[in-house]
């Protein structure tokens, strides 16, 4: 799965997590199977469970992060301007 994919998907995850407080076992231990290229096996414990949540939270800050990074920042065209003297 591409990258990008990836990304969206935890996105979307992460996203109703927060919106339902709804942990769904399955698909945060999938995700994180993925991002992190493991293969654990769905615990039920819930801070075991928010603690995933709370790595892919991380694992996708660090993705925005590498992002803007390798974007180069804008360049901004200035015209330069002639100031009027301040009147007395």
């Amino acid at each position: 799965m591409e990258n990008k994919e990836l990304q969206t998907r935890v996105e979307a995850l992460v996203a109703e997590v927060e919106k339902t407080h709804r942990y769904s076992m399955s698909r945060i231990y999938e995700a994180h199977n993925q991002v992190f290229d493991k293969d654990e096996q769905p615990q039920s414990c819930a801070s075991c469970l928010i603690r995933k949540v709370q790595e892919l939270k991380k694992w996708l800050s660090e993705q925005t992060k590498a992002v803007e990074e390798s974007t180069p920042a804008s360049t901004v065209d200035r015209k330069t301007t002639k100031r009027r003297p301040k009147r007395d």
